[in-house]
């Protein structure tokens, strides 16, 4: 059994056993069920339904178990997940509110002032639209009724806005994060073109199929760093290409 599977089952086990009978499901979303899930670069991605907002008692159990079982066999980037309410979900709203978040990037903050985290995660997060898009077409359930009974479908310009959100600094960040960002922007054209939902690594294969063999290059390099089964990067490319690269996708995507 893998470090995942084992993380999944203790996941299961130990969210069922403190949020009781206010928990409706968690659901699995990202590169997990999308088929590019690798426990070397890849995070774990969920997201947790309940009826009523959690105590900070219970968001306290909630981030020990996480932190203390969940996280020595998470993968490479960790766990993502947010806590939301029901009703939110069956009836969907933008931006949607969460009760509660926790993911790699947050984990200094919790461990610097673990009160202070838990006291002030809450609020609105528009990529959740992405998360509950996926979910409606790929999700895994973990525990709980069916996709379908829980998720309220997102509008297309909804999902189409959670997209640009996430590429709005592509310009700026292609050249920190240059794999990210490529594959990104190859998912979101192929949204836009053929109205595909999938994910960076289909969304990179999606760009190798429609796109100049000049872009499909770097798209390939992009492919074959993310699917490498290590964290450190040997990916390599100009500032030059890596602009050039990004305005092309901009401006195809009328951005």
């Amino acid at each position: 059994m893998s470090d995942t599977q084992r993380c999944l089952q203790r996941l299961k086990y130990n969210y069922q056993k403190i949020l009781g009978d206010n928990l409706v499901g968690i659901y699995l979303h990202g590169s997990y069920v999308m088929g590019g899930y690798n426990e070397n670069v890849s995070d774990l991605d969920y997201l947790v339904i309940v009826k009523t907002p959690l105590s900070f008692l219970i968001k306290r159990q909630l981030m020990a178990i996480t932190i203390e079982k969940l996280w020595p066999l998470a993968p490479a980037k960790g766990l993502e997940f947010h806590v939301l309410l029901l009703p939110n979900v069956k009836h969907f709203r933008q931006p949607m509110p969460f009760d509660f978040h926790f993911s790699k990037m947050h984990f200094q903050h919790y461990q610097k002032d673990p009160t202070d985290y838990i006291k002030s995660m809450k609020g609105t997060d528009p990529d959740l639209a992405a998360h509950i898009t996926i979910i409606n077409h790929f999700g895994r359930v973990l525990v709980g009724r069916p996709v379908y009974q829980i998720f309220d479908k997102v509008p297309q310009k909804i999902y189409w806005q959670s997209i640009i959100f996430d590429i709005e600094n592509a310009k700026t960040t292609i050249i920190s994060q240059p794999v990210y960002v490529i594959l990104n922007l190859c998912r979101a054209l192929a949204y836009k073109k053929d109205r595909l939902i999938t994910s960076k690594l289909s969304g990179g294969q999606w760009g190798l199929k429609h796109l100049d063999s000049q872009s499909g290059s770097l798209i390939q390099q992009a492919l074959t760093e993310y699917t490498r089964h290590r964290l450190k990067s040997t990916f390599s490319a100009s500032t030059d290409e890596l602009n050039i690269f990004a305005t092309k996708m901009i401006t195809k995507l009328d951005l």
